[in-house]
């Protein structure tokens, strides 16, 4: 909680220090500071405040709270449907850029719910805007003072704490009655329209000129903040009003008023109640600083803050938590996998050990016999001359260039019943002759017999670079023939 308050007008600021004791607040320092007419010359303020505070530098800046009063910001009531409060502050963000006059981009927003009505289809906030320009304004002068913008408050919402700490607010309020707070400053007056403690509408208008004019100033302005109340908050029927100022001023406001507002109760509260301040006649003017200072103190009135807002609340990141499990699914699958293919090559070794174990014995059996032992050899070989064809292209494309030099298609394969040679043949297209001529020295010297070919010059359909194509017929080294029945495939 800063024990800074900055109250931010746009003729002068009131600078108050101090905290919150019991039901009261305690100033130890509030000060008036005239503003220049160029608004955004603050080159006196800054060196102003730096006078009062020279504890704060660049290194450690002291926390203080801003307050803006009503005529400083804006005031819509916005219809949600009925949706979670978490979800509130991305859709009103949606109806801010409808409901606005100004781009949404241009102003910093805050907003409090309002009571929700039983039965109904909609549920209410009251959103209030403050430009980016002013927020800014103030962030950057109190950075050059060395003070740090902790919060953002709006004057309303601060009295309503000031006087829920005094214990000067009800508990609940009928449906449809709401207090008035009329807090009477000598340079502007300020209501102030609550239900329990939740804040309704607030509005500024014109202060008096002379004694004589009190009441009839508040009554008027009083008309006008009802009516533009029940254009934001629909018609209301007014309880109570509370005068909040100096004695000799809310003294001249006579109970003729309460006949004039539903015969409202009027009750009258002397700021010196509240406040302990250190400046004469300062009491009325300081009261929304002072209910700042009680920000941190656990109050059922829900405020606005710039510096602040409501947001919605983070969503976990569960991506991570994805791709661990995904990673271990692929771990508990690919263990699966292994011993599965280590249990079948277990089990096709056994067979193969068994296999060769009978092939040895049926050898012995027919050694005596030549005939049968060349039979038998055949039989061997049979089983032994299982060409894998995709290995043998697999060999081949190990022995061609790249393609970008050269490229082959309509592979066919064959084996000849006399020998169990095994066959192999394919269209080559390739960049230069050369290149042909190389792969039939490479797979020469591979140990595959090349049978004569000739080249033509045939571009190909592909690509047009390749100009020259041959049909290239391979028998498939020693040791890798097929077997004996023919067969072919493409």
């Amino acid at each position: 909680m800063a024990e800074i308050v900055i109250e931010w007008d746009r003729e002068r600021l009131l600078v108050v220090r101090g905290r919150g004791v019991g039901q009261r607040v305690e100033l130890s320092l509030a000060e008036e500071l005239p503003r220049s007419e160029n608004s955004g010359d603050t080159l006196d303020i800054v060196q102003h405040l730096r006078q009062l505070f020279p504890g704060g530098g660049e290194k450690r800046r002291l926390p203080a709270t801003v307050v803006f009063p009503r005529q400083q910001v804006t005031v819509h009531r916005v219809q949600l449907p009925p949706v979670p409060d978490a979800d509130v502050p991305d859709l009103l963000r949606m109806q801010a850029a409808l409901k606005l006059t100004v781009p949404v981009e241009t102003v910093s927003m805050d907003f409090t719910p309002l009571p929700l009505q039983p039965g109904a289809a909609t549920r209410d906030v009251l959103l209030v805007t403050v430009p980016n320009e002013q927020l800014t304004l103030v962030r950057r002068t109190l950075a050059d003072a060395g003070l740090d913008l902790a919060e953002a408050r709006v004057s309303g919402y601060c009295v309503a704490q000031l006087l829920e700490s005094a214990g000067l607010l009800r508990d609940g309020a009928n449906g449809r009655g709401v207090d008035v707070v009329a807090v009477m400053r000598r340079d502007f007056l300020e209501l102030t329209f609550l239900r329990g403690r939740t804040v309704l509408f607030s509005h500024s208008g014109a202060s008096w000129t002379a004694a004589d004019a009190i009441e009839r100033t508040l009554r008027a302005e009083l008309s006008r903040a009802r009516m533009s109340a029940a254009d934001v908050v629909g018609d209301q029927k007014i309880d109570r009003i509370v005068l909040v100022g100096a004695h000799e001023i809310t003294s001249a406001v006579t109970d003729q008023l309460s006949a004039r507002f539903d015969g409202a109760v009027i009750e009258r509260v002397d700021p010196a109640v509240l406040v302990t301040t250190v400046g004469a006649g300062l009491a009325v003017d300081v009261v929304a600083a002072a209910g700042a200072l009680l920000s941190g103190v656990g109050s059922g009135v829900q405020a606005i803050d710039f510096a602040n807002p409501r947001k919605t609340p983070p969503k976990r990141d569960l991506r991570r938590v994805k791709v661990l499990g995904g990673a271990l699914a692929a771990v508990v699958l690919f263990a699966g996998v292994w011993t599965y293919r280590q249990g079948r090559i277990a089990d096709l070794t056994r067979k193969k050990g068994r296999l060769d174990t009978e092939n040895a014995e049926i050898r012995e059996l027919v050694e005596a016999g030549g005939k049968d032992l060349e039979w038998a050899e055949k039989i061997g070989r049979w089983v032994d001359r299982d060409v894998e064809w995709l290995d043998e292209v697999d060999r081949l494309r190990k022995l061609m260039p790249g393609t970008d030099r050269m490229f082959v298609d309509n592979f066919a394969f064959a084996t000849v019943q006399q020998g169990g040679v095994g066959l192999m043949t394919f269209d080559a297209w390739a960049k230069t002759e050369s290149e042909i001529n190389d792969l039939s020295r490479r797979l020469a010297e591979a140990g595959y017999r090349v049978k004569p070919y000739e080249t033509d010059v045939r571009p190909a359909a592909a690509s047009q670079e390749y100009q020259i194509k041959v049909k290239m017929e391979l028998v498939l080294p020693e040791g890798r023939e097929a077997g004996v029945v023919a067969e072919s495939a493409s």
